[in-house]
């Protein structure tokens, strides 16, 4: 790997690194959600310092260049956090769904006086029959 090259990746990494620390600091990014992101500008700048390492991983692994492997390597971290926002994306719509069905049901007891006596279920609950 050139020096140039080195010298650019060590940079982008450590501004990306400075970056989301920047953004957590304003409290514009949860840590949960940063972690993710240090890792990768840690990795990216372990690589350009220590190229000899990658290189050593890629040839042991059978990639014909570095870079294959480093490419290789990107695209399945971008899956596994393509996949981590889709997992969470997917329980905050069940969320909105459920907030939504709870406040419509409290709508309709506050609009209908003789169902405000009846407990009001969540929608992944199921209201008790009454004593008899």
């Amino acid at each position: 790997m050139s020096l140039p090259l080195r010298i650019i990746l060590i940079l982008g990494s450590l501004l990306t690194l400075i970056f989301f620390m920047v953004q957590i600091r304003r409290k514009r990014l949860q840590i949960d959600y940063a972690i993710y992101w240090i890792l990768v500008s840690i990795l990216l700048f372990i690589a350009s310092v220590i190229p000899d390492f990658v290189v050593g991983i890629a040839l042991v692994l059978g990639f014909e260049s570095a870079a294959n492997f480093i490419f290789v390597v990107i695209i399945f971290l971008l899956f596994v956090k393509l996949f981590s926002v889709t997992l969470k994306l997917s329980q905050s719509n069940q969320q909105i769904t459920d907030l939504t069905q709870r406040l419509a049901l409290l709508e309709q007891a506050q609009n209908n006086p003789e169902l405000s006596h009846k407990k009001i279920a969540t929608p992944h609950q199921s209201v008790p029959p009454p004593p008899n």
